[in-house]
């Protein structure tokens, strides 16, 4: 472990210019200087002794060049601390190189890291001075150990536990007693004596062990043992993965998983202690019009503005979160709901107040959130149901005008509760999305069926024999022979006789197995390993036992039928003679023999894998009537790379028994727990992320059922409410009264005969009913004057026409008839209205709509003159056909009339006498 630029400074630094001295404070800078001298009062007698040929040159490059490599790929942890797997090479130096060479490693491991990171001069100088002091204790202990004249294979295992020790425990105490003194951290607080951390050290320094045991007996083997730790990397980056997951990424806020767990959490606090608790639902207002006039960008920068004012405005011990799109929760422990409703009315004056700097637009802009509160217990005592409550009070404050904040209420909503759409999402027991109510779902595919009951395990799956059909029976029959038969005649007819070993190994797979993480798809577990290994080191004779080993642990813990057993006995041997095969056509007595194994590791974890795995899939295809290459290319096939991976391991743990015995299954006893945990952890997140896209796909595909109908009900009592004030407009003269659907029904009947598609007449229909709605901003004084408007009183009528517009505008949902409406009394020669465009320049709507409405008005009695009759008003439509009315649409009107004249039924009928 060690220290980065944010772990000991006044402030954290990633990159930039060199902070000033300053920023460490007089104790740590005494300190790091007395660690410096000591270092380097430590190295100075062993470096005089350096010369060009001193021993261990080869090794000393490889393994510096090595940690030099290593110590470049750093994983930092949520703490801001770093782990580097250097150590696994800083051990085997301690071990096998000279002192003076030992001093040299500090520095050298360090010069790419310079290089690429340029830390300020006091982090690089402590990091030197502390791998420099941990090398050189180490050496000092393998010193020792190797003065007791014990056997050599005891004092080697010996040496490497106390260098390990020394160098792990010396490593932890000077990087505490820094953080100590320059950020003032305690032992607890920097985390390095935690279990998990002092553990993970150790791991890296067992399998620094290993490599020298692996480089005394065979340096080309070093190679062998590079998998294990990168899976070993991996692993370390799995704390920084977790705590990424709680933040959501755009706004720095916590995103829904998180909160939905400490929701949990407080809820359970709160009801055992008796305490009040809030929560506040916050939906930002009209975020489309805000992508849509400045850009999507202008959008996530109010988002974060917002984030920032949650920040200002909450206490430290809050929880704001974003809940999804423009929405918020924000949870309040300790807080009643009358205190919540205050709070949430500050957050809402601070983001009114704000103005947001966006770069699409030469001047801040503005935005509102409209907020719902509610409180435990008063209003729910479970998460689903005040989330509910806050959101249907976030509802509330939307109609109500938006830029409100409502409390969680008994009151009902403009919408009915039958009528009222589901809360969208809601918090389960996992703290993911789902839905509240369940509906109706599409049937699904079989594949879909397959895909949910049989997620993709990490240990290969097995056939569910729900019923032993004639194939599958013969099928089970036949591998479990063929693999039991097999394995009993390797086991009689094998040549190896190292019984401890193959015990040692049976000990080591059943362990293994034993250890599997269960989980819902399948478990966990490194047996496969050791099966590669037995097969590398005791060929056909380990495959039965193995085979055994492995089955009878899993029937422990799930009591199969028999036939699962026998079926799984039989694949598992004739994989492991495979792998057995395989190891025995790569062995060689030649210098490069061990190698060869190793690389022979990667085709035999291969063959096991492909010999496993294809009777299982065929098993799964007899079973399911499915293709077998379908059935692996689906379940299996994504597993190859680890297999091969683990026959390498495997190969490398034959190489280091036969090296060292059974001291090398000791070695790598470790680093295979490590890496059963590093795949868990890793599947694990896969397992929950693909459920977490699924429900995340459920839920979005529920929501949007729910914002369809959410959607269509507004646009009905919207159209209703417009119909109304329609009606409203027609009734204020009684000689005007249902003009409006009448002028719809004449223009939907000229648009059916111009051959208007379904989707255009329905915006001409809205048009029409909706034509003279800007009436309403008109006086009954002029509306309703019996005599000639004045000039200023005519300019006041023709304004209507716009500001008709304006009001259908406002609605959101009819935009593409606001055309038609307001320039439905344009006249084609270009002398109308309000904007005196001609032609086809006006919308065909509005010219339809203004032939329906000018036969209409002919047609019926006014205030300030009677009806017209209806050959008189057909011949000034013709007269005005070219210059104040559409010709296409005067001749559709006609050839409708000419039609109902003959007598042919077309709706809507008696187009005259409904005029």
């Amino acid at each position: 472990m060690s220290a980065v630029s944010s772990e000991f400074g006044a402030t954290e630094r990633r990159s930039g210019p060199e902070p000033p001295e300053e920023s460490l404070s007089r104790q740590a800078k005494l300190y790091l200087f007395t660690v410096a001298a000591i270092a380097v009062a430590a190295a100075l007698v062993p470096l005089s002794h350096l010369k060009p040929g001193s021993h261990g040159w080869p090794t000393f490059l490889v393994l510096a060049s090595c940690a030099a490599i290593a110590q470049l790929f750093v994983v930092r942890t949520p703490r801001d601390q770093s782990y580097h797997t250097t150590i696994v090479f800083l051990i085997p130096a301690a071990m096998l190189l000279p002192p003076e060479l030992v001093a040299l490693m500090g520095v050298v491991q360090h010069i790419p890291e310079w290089l690429k990171v340029r830390y300020p001069w006091y982090i690089q100088g402590f990091n030197i001075a502390n791998y420099t002091l941990n090398g050189l204790a180490a050496w000092g202990a393998v010193q020792i150990v190797e003065s007791w004249n014990l056997n050599p294979d005891v004092t080697f295992a010996l040496a490497g536990l106390a260098a390990s020790v020394v160098f792990v425990t010396l490593n932890h105490v000077l990087l505490a007693t820094m953080l100590h003194f320059a950020r003032g951290h305690t032992l607890r607080e920097t985390g390095l004596f935690s279990a998990e951390s002092l553990s993970t050290d150790f791991v890296l320094a067992a399998l620094g062990v290993a490599f020298a045991a692996i480089w005394t007996w065979n340096p080309w083997l070093l190679p062998t043992a590079v998998a294990p730790l990168l899976l070993i990397h991996r692993s370390l980056s799995v704390p920084a993965l977790q705590e990424e997951a709680r933040v959501d990424p755009k706004t720095g806020l916590f995103n829904a998983r998180y909160f939905a767990a400490e929701l949990r959490e407080e809820l359970v606090r709160a009801g055992r202690m008796d305490r009040p608790m809030s929560i506040i639902m916050a939906d930002l207002d009209l975020l489309r019009d805000i992508n849509n006039s400045y850009g999507h960008l202008a959008g996530d920068a109010v988002l974060k503005g917002i984030a920032e004012v949650f920040r200002k405005q909450l206490r430290h011990y809050d929880v704001p979160a974003r809940f999804g799109g423009e929405e918020f929760a924000i949870l309040l422990p300790e807080t009643p709901p009358e205190q919540a409703l205050e709070i949430a009315e500050r957050i809402r004056r601070a983001v009114a107040d704000r103005r947001f700097e966006v770069e699409t637009s030469s001047e801040p802009i503005r935005a509102t959130i409209s907020l719902g509160v509610a409180g435990f217990p008063k209003d729910g005592t479970d998460p689903n149901e005040l989330i509910h409550q806050a959101d249907l009070a976030v509802y509330r404050a939307k109609l109500q005008g938006r830029n409100r904040v409502q409390g969680a209420s008994s009151e009902p909503l403009l919408l009915s509760p039958t009528e009222r759409p589901a809360r969208l999402a809601a918090v389960p027991e996992d703290g993911e999305y789902a839905s509240v109510v369940s509906r109706a779902m599409p049937e699904q595919r079989a594949s879909e069926r397959r895909e949910q009951a049989q997620p993709r395990p990490h240990t290969p799956g097995r056939p569910h024999f729900l019923a032993l059909s004639p194939p599958v029976a013969a099928l089970v029959a036949l591998v479990s022979i063929a693999g039991i038969g097999a394995g009993i005649a390797g086991a009689l007819f094998g040549t190896n006789e190292d019984l401890i070993g193959l015990i040692a190994i049976i000990i080591l797979v059943g362990g293994g197995q034993a250890l599997s993480l269960e989980m819902e798809a399948g478990s966990i577990s490194v047996s496969a390993v050791g099966a590669l290994a037995g097969a590398a080191l005791f060929g056909p004779r380990a495959a039965l036992p193995l085979a055994v080993a492995t089955v009878a642990v899993e029937w422990s813990s799930r009591r199969d039928a028999w036939y699962y057993v026998c079926f799984n006995i039989g694949a598992l041997s004739l994989a492991s003679l495979a792998a057995a095969a395989v190891f025995s056509i790569g062995s060689s007595d030649t210098p490069t023999g061990e190698l060869v194994i190793a690389a022979a590791g990667l085709v035999a974890g291969g063959a096991y894998f492909v010999v496993n795995t294809g009777l299982l899939s065929g098993a799964m295809a007899l079973e399911g009537h499915d293709k077998w290459r379908g059935v692996w290319n689906e379940r299996f096939s994504w597993l190859l790379p680890h297999y091969v991976a683990f026959g390498a391991v495997g190969g490398a743990i034959a190489l280091a028994y036969s090296a060292i015995g059974l001291y090398g299954l000791a070695v790598f006893v470790l680093p295979l727990f490590l890496m059963r945990k590093t795949m868990a952890t890793y599947l694990g997140h896969t397992e929950k992320s693909t459920k977490k896209l699924r429900k995340a796909a459920e839920t979005i595909r529920q929501q949007n059922v729910s914002l369809e109908q959410a959607n269509r009900l507004l646009k009905e009592r919207s159209t209703a409410a417009m119909e109304s004030l329609s009606a409203t407009v027609d009734a204020r003269d009684a000689y005007t009264a249902g003009h409006s659907r009448r002028v719809q029904q004449l223009a939907l009947a000229i648009g059916r005969e111009l051959g208007l598609s379904q989707a255009e007449l329905d915006l001409l229909g809205h048009a029409a009913l909706f034509h003279d709605i800007g009436k309403l901003a008109i006086p009954d004084s002029i509306l309703l004057k019996p005599a000639s408007l004045t000039p200023d009183e005519w300019a006041l009528m023709q304004r209507h026409a716009d500001e008709g517009a304006r009001i259908i505008d406002r609605l959101g949902f009819l935009q593409d008839a606001v055309p038609a409406i307001r320039h439905h009394h344009e006249r084609f020669d270009g002398t109308g209205y309000p904007d005196g465009i001609t032609g086809e320049e006006i919308p065909l709507g509005a010219r339809i709509i203004h032939v329906a409405d000018a036969l209409d008005s002919m047609l019926t009695t006014r205030i300030y003159r009677a009806a017209r009759p209806a050959d008189e008003a057909l011949e000034e439509l013709r007269r005005g056909s070219g210059s104040q009315f559409c010709p296409r649409c005067v001749s559709a009107l006609e050839r409708l009339l000419q039609t109902e004249e003959s007598g042919e039924a077309r709706p809507p009928s008696k187009l005259i006498a409904t005029a």
